[in-house]
């Protein structure tokens, strides 16, 4: 029988398919080993890379060093960054809790890393269209700034990641808010809620409103799209923003959002006044901090530097030397300008003066030239062509039109009038000052006369006012204290002193009569009316200030003496040994001259000028105190004798337009060749004060312009500002003195 065959055939397994799986999976897990190997080293390594997250547990960021005057007020700050640390106890509720509406929702339930808001922010920003959220967490934004590089890459982001969780571990949420409230940039320059409390609304962050608080917590995102200053509708938006979130958490009612957006803001003046009144006293004290720490400490310190600035005494020094400039700039006509482009030839100069503006204003430079192609005296403007740009400026000093004076055309013409003449015209090449801050352009003063006033309290030596110059803007030289002009007539005091000191009297007579000095060159120095009294008592010399009798005087005490004495009260400037010294030809500074006159209503003794009391570091440690300094330097005698006879000036000479001060005041008038100079030093029982008052580059004041007439009214203005709520004192008469007062009038009336 045959074997019988099954209908079914038995199909071969498929061992290729199951092999081909079985290595798929193999590779793919050795796959996986690896990149997991690889990831864990890449994460090991960027661990060991990572910075350690302890050093914030003491945090000291970089803070602006504050200038303050003496009543507390901040005169100016040195930094790199606008920041001034505030505990966050001293921080509005409110304030943190836009912050944390706003940036980090979740931030008091996440650990430094929240998953969710980043999908939130990034489901918001796509549905507005715009960036209204950011991604990263307040704790991130604090690795971010103060532990990582700002690059972007993929990193650094998770470098940020493990830093945030790692931040969240160490430190407590309020921790990690303080030093991200303090840290944060919010336009401006302003680092810091404290800083950008002052910048936009001119208070402390503890007084910050609601309505305040939400606009700078709208800032961080991008504070210059934001900037209230700049984008105000945008600022007011993002604000509206904020409130909405304080209100979706829970954090303020709908009325309370609504009352905030509705309440109107009030924003401080960007260029804060206080700020603006004492810049050459400000830089004064910057370059002694700089000589002293170094720049890089004291611009990231934070110290507090009192100094002894009375800000009712500057603003009166910086408005007597406005005025006293004006009124003798009103008197001449100083013609010299930059450059002169006749007027047919303007269309050509123009284009010349092209040079490529940047797109960003913040980027121009400061300082830029421009040629005036037209003044409109009724709208006091002056159109201005910068190459291919134009600008319209307001004036800085009032125009006339010619129409106004009669028989007078074109401007040519007005240019001839010497009661008002323009300060600019057609074809005058002017120099420009672009303001970052305010975003503009203005056009340099061409007024050339300058002026410079220093005041010290006499018996501390703190100064209490310092006017370098009338426009810090224009030049940052200190004309108080850099500047060394011939004082003129204002020397004679220290000379009559040393001549008192070395045993000379009041009633002692001197012949007012020709000298003649041979040569070469020859010398025949005269009085200022070119006359002769004859014999004249030093009294009457001084008060007169004739110059032949302080010559004569020199030659008595001789002139190493006399330099001597003078480096005693303090004159440290080079003096010119000769028998011109008598009438001040040497170059001294103000600062100088108001120290060596501080000696006589002390009684004799020099007290060195002095501006910085006391600095303390960011901790109110004291690293630096002014250590009081006095030294009799001239007999009590003297000095009292040379008080009486500088009140005499006043009265009877020279200095008699002080005598409506209605309060014992001291001084003497100083006027050189071709009144190039004008001085006047003054002072009363409390206060010496001396103000100098010329062109930086000797260009003579104009005729008349003595210091009786262009600085001792800057002098008086100042005191009857500055001394308006001070009750009048007398003079000091020393004890040893009182018995001899009497018998001292005797001696002048004998003398007259």
């Amino acid at each position: 029988m045959p074997p019988q065959t099954s209908k079914y055939r038995s199909h071969p397994k498929p061992k290729k398919s199951i092999n081909y799986l079985v290595w798929f999976f193999v590779f793919l897990m050795a796959f996986m080993l690896f990149t997991s190997f690889l990831a864990g080293f890449y994460y090991l390594s960027l661990l060991y890379q990572l910075p350690n997250i302890k050093t914030l547990n003491d945090y000291n960021p970089p803070l602006a060093t504050r200038i303050l005057a003496a009543d507390g007020t901040v005169i100016g700050y040195l930094f790199k960054e606008k920041r001034t640390l505030v505990p966050l106890s001293e921080l509005p509720p409110r304030l943190i809790q836009a912050f944390v509406a706003s940036e980090d929702a979740r931030f008091f339930k996440h650990r430094g890393l929240d998953f969710w808001g980043i999908i939130r922010a990034l489901w918001k920003n796509i549905w507005a269209g715009e960036i209204v959220q950011g991604g990263s967490t307040i704790t991130q934004q604090v690795t971010k700034s103060l532990l990582l590089s700002p690059e972007k890459t993929l990193s650094r982001k998770i470098k940020e990641a493990v830093l945030a969780y790692r931040l969240d571990q160490n430190l407590s949420k309020a921790d990690i808010l303080y030093i991200y409230l303090n840290q944060i940039y919010l336009g401006h320059g302003a680092y810091g809620v404290e800083s950008a409390a002052q910048t936009y609304f001119g208070k402390k962050a503890q007084d910050l409103t609601l309505t305040e608080s939400a606009l700078l917590a709208g800032l961080p995102q991008a504070p210059s799209r934001y900037s209230p200053l700049l984008n105000p509708q945008k600022a007011l938006e993002r604000q509206r923003y904020v409130l909405k979130r304080m209100t979706e958490e829970g954090y303020i009612s709908e009325s309370e959002a609504q009352a905030a957006a509705e309440t109107p803001i009030f924003y401080a003046n960007i260029q804060d006044p206080n700020l603006t009144l004492a810049p050459h006293f400000t830089d004064l004290v910057r370059k002694y901090l700089f000589q002293t720490w170094g720049s890089e400490f004291v611009l990231k310190a934070g110290l507090v530097v009192q100094t002894t600035l009375d800000p009712s005494f500057q603003k009166a020094a910086l408005e007597a030397v406005l005025k006293g400039t004006q009124a003798v700039q009103s008197r001449h006509i100083y013609t010299k300008t930059f450059e002169k482009v006749p007027l047919e030839k303007i269309h050509e100069y123009c284009p010349k003066l092209d040079q490529p503006i940047p797109k960003e204003n913040k980027k121009r430079p400061e300082f830029s030239t421009g040629v005036v192609v037209q003044v409109d005296p009724i709208a006091q403007t002056a159109k201005v062509c910068m190459g291919q740009e134009w600008a319209v400026l307001p004036l800085s000093k009032p125009v006339v039109s010619a129409s106004q004076i009669k028989g007078q055309k074109d401007d040519e013409e007005l240019a001839k009038n010497e009661t008002s003449p323009p300060p600019l015209m057609i074809g005058d090449v002017v120099r420009l000052r672009w303001d970052p801050v305010r975003y503009s352009l203005t056009i340099l003063d061409q007024n050339q006369v300058e002026a410079a006033l220093l005041c010290v309290e006499a018996r501390t030596g703190s100064v209490k006012a310092l006017v370098g110059g009338k426009n810090y803007n224009q030049t940052e030289f200190n004309r108080a204290v850099q500047s060394k002009r011939q004082p003129g007539s204002s020397f004679k005091p220290i000379i009559y002193a040393a001549a008192i000191e070395k045993g000379l009297t009041p009633a002692m007579i001197v012949m007012d009569s020709p000298l003649y000095f041979g040569g070469p060159p020859a010398w025949v120095p005269q009085n200022f009316d070119h006359k002769f009294l004859g014999p004249t008592t030093l009294r009457t010399g001084l008060i007169q200030s004739r110059n032949i009798v302080s010559i004569k005087i020199l030659q008595r005490i001789g002139i190493q003496y006399a330099i001597n004495f003078a480096q005693r009260l303090g004159i440290s400037s080079p003096l010119y040994p000769n028998l011109s010294l008598a009438l001040g030809s040497s170059g001294i500074s103000l600062w100088e001259m108001v120290t060596a006159y501080s000696c006589f209503p002390n009684l004799g003794q020099r007290v060195p000028p002095y501006y910085i009391q006391q600095i303390t570091d960011r901790y109110k440690r004291t690293i630096y105190a002014y250590p009081p300094k006095a030294e009799q330097v001239m007999q009590i005698n003297t000095a009292y004798t040379m008080n009486q006879l500088l009140e005499a000036v006043v009265k009877e000479g020279t200095g008699w337009k002080l005598k409506s001060l209605g309060k014992p005041v001291a001084g003497k008038t100083g006027t050189t060749n071709d009144f190039r100079d004008a001085w006047f030093i003054g002072f009363t029982p409390q206060y010496t004060a001396g103000v100098w008052v010329g062109i930086d580059d000797l260009t003579p004041l104009g005729s008349g312009e003595t210091g009786a007439q262009a600085a001792s009214p800057i002098i008086l203005d100042f005191f009857q500002k500055a001394l308006s709520q001070t009750a009048p004192q007398e003079f000091p008469v020393p004890k040893i003195q009182e018995k001899e007062s009497d018998s001292f009038q005797d001696v002048q009336e004998e003398a007259e």
